[in-house]
Formats: C-alpha cells, sequence, structure tokens
C-alpha cells in the first residue's frame, strides 16, 4: 500500500492592478450602458444618443484597460511556468 503524494499546488496568481481597473471599468460602462439604453431611448427616436455612444465607449476602455494589464503582466514575467506539465522537479522522465 503506497502512499499517493498530493500534487504540490503553485501559488495563486495575483490579478494584475490593471486588469483589475479594467474589469471595474467595464462594470461601470454595463451598468451606465443599462441606463443609457433604458431611459435614454424612450428620449430619442433617431439612433443612439451621445450617452450611449459614450457607455460603449467607456466599456471598450475598460476591455482595453484588462487586455494591457495582462499583456503588461506577460512582459514583466516572462518565464513564469503555471501549466501541470510544467518544470516539476520530481517527474519521471
Amino acid at each position: 500500500m503506497g502512499t499517493n503524494p498530493q500534487p504540490v499546488r503553485a501559488p495563486a496568481q495575483r490579478i494584475p492592478g490593471l486588469t483589475k481597473a479594467g474589469a471595474a471599468t467595464i462594470v461601470f460602462g454595463l451598468v451606465f450602458d443599462l441606463s443609457e439604453h433604458s431611459f435614454a431611448a424612450a428620449r430619442t427616436t433617431a439612433g443612439f444618443s451621445i450617452g450611449e455612444h459614450a457607455a460603449h465607449l467607456v466599456v471598450l476602455v475598460g476591455m482595453i484597460l484588462g487586455l494591457v494589464g495582462i499583456i503588461a503582466d506577460g512582459v514583466r514575467h516572462p518565464g513564469r511556468v503555471d501549466r501541470p506539465e510544467g518544470r516539476d522537479p520530481r517527474a519521471v522522465r
């Protein structure tokens, strides 16, 4: 009866601050967009209002912030391996 060793868990990776800011911006933009589509749509009949365009722009900026945060973190830590098939010193080769 052998013992099954528990796999060593990698420490949890932190989420970059810029990505968190992007996520918060997206959430704000979605709430802004929802309110603009709910209330501004009743006021205008000729396409999108300026507020609706602004809400979409806020969501787009949030997406860009999130992506830039992920890319910047990858550039800062290029050799980090999180995959289970990564560098395991106990692996049978």
